[in-house]
């Protein structure tokens, strides 16, 4: 490989390359007809590549799930995190978390409807994600107790503010 100067890449990149190629299009898929209604020869066709080379790449479909779970709660913890960056007050950092959350869920992930279907996560997969949900929930109750601290927001339970934010962005795309 040196001598294209690393021009040409590795085979972990390929390989990191056509893995994000099938994660990609089930998160297609399962956003157009759920993850039940989805399987993985329709995610082989639609990349044109055999379900044999698919399973080169993951080990089954439900990593894929878990991998889409994985991937919106990162895109949540990375617009928490910006939020409490770029933003004084608790209701600028609410609102800078919620604007780059929903900009980020749409522009990366597409169609994340299926982030419903946590109950077809394997168990293992299922405790993993909720408690990064968990995690994110507790981040937002602090931003919103800080903002009814600071003023910028009204006392308001931030509970049930937190519960009515991820029950709207995750039903965004049904709507």
């Amino acid at each position: 490989m040196a001598r294209w100067n690393n021009r040409l890449q590795t085979n972990e990149s390929l390989q990191r390359l056509k893995r994000e190629a099938v994660l990609k299009e089930a998160r297609n898929a399962f956003g157009k007809r759920g993850y039940h209604n989805t399987s993985l020869d329709e995610i082989a066709q639609a990349l044109r590549v055999s379900k044999g080379t698919v399973y080169n790449y993951i080990k089954d479909k439900q990593e894929l799930l878990y991998e889409c779970h994985a991937l919106a709660l990162e895109i949540g913890e990375r617009a928490i995190a910006l939020g409490e960056q770029q933003a004084s007050s608790g209701a600028e950092r609410l609102r800078y978390t919620l604007m780059h959350s929903i900009i980020s869920l749409t522009e990366e992930f597409g169609a994340f409807a299926l982030l419903t279907e946590i109950d077809a996560l394997r168990p293992g997969d299922r405790a993993d994600i909720i408690e990064r949900r968990d995690g994110i929930e507790k981040r937002m109750v602090k931003m919103i107790n800080a903002g009814i601290k600071d003023g910028s927001l009204r006392p308001v339970d931030p509970k049930v503010v937190v519960m009515t934010y991820m029950g709207v962005v995750s039903w965004l795309p049904r709507w």
